[in-house]
């Protein structure tokens, strides 16, 4: 598998972002503390090699929905053939409102990202961070992560600034020390009420 992250990196380094392959700490972080022992529809965008899947599956429940979508074709094959037993779809998280429709999920109860936010444009960013965001169910739960140095990188500092905008609660984790590179985990919240205008009024975080 590091070998064909390496090959999609070198193919396409701002759609894959990083040659290393997230280690099972950062999973550990990305799949904690989102509530999803308790949700019933999940997907998770972004999943690449599928460093996150395992550690999301196991947690699900026996009824939960589990629904990827992953826009390389190449990690798209590598997956399906991983998990022959999940419904994953080859597509953009951009389309991702529609896609769940498609799918018949409607509201989500957790997005996990594995999207490398750092090497995206501010409104490929935007655009979707807002499909994101229409996806949640209200209270619904949001989580991604930030390598160490692209946090100080201009992009790095817009999708944080835009977490902070956009959802009623933002926890950043401790570095992630064991993972190459270091990184940071965030995890966001919608608004219970899902009243979008009173989120950054209101957000609570860690910065």
């Amino acid at each position: 598998m590091k070998l064909a992250i390496l090959k999609e990196f070198i193919k396409s380094p701002r759609t894959v972002g990083t040659v290393f392959p997230s280690s099972r700490h950062l999973a550990r972080a990305m799949t904690s503390g989102i509530g999803l022992e308790e949700a019933r529809r999940v997907v998770e965008v972004g999943p690449g090699s599928g460093a996150f899947t395992g550690h999301i599956v196991e947690k699900l429940g026996p009824d939960a929905s589990f629904l990827m979508v992953e826009l390389n074709k190449d990690f798209h094959s590598r997956l399906c053939r991983r998990y022959p037993g999940i419904r994953i779809v080859n597509d953009s998280a951009e389309r991702l409102v529609e896609i769940l429709e498609q799918e018949g999920m409607g509201k989500v109860d957790a997005v996990i990202s594995g999207l490398p936010w750092a090497v995206f444009p501010e409104g490929l960013q935007k655009r979707i961070m807002d499909q994101i965001y229409e996806s949640l169910a209200d209270g619904g739960h949001f989580t991604t992560y930030a390598y160490f140095q692209g946090c100080f990188m201009p992009a790095g500092q817009k999708i944080r600034k835009m977490l902070h905008e956009k959802f009623h609660q933002v926890h950043r984790s401790p570095l992630v020390i064991r993972n190459l590179p270091p990184a940071y985990v965030y995890r966001c919240r919608k608004n219970p009420q899902g009243n979008a205008s009173s989120t950054a009024a209101h957000a609570s975080s860690t910065r």
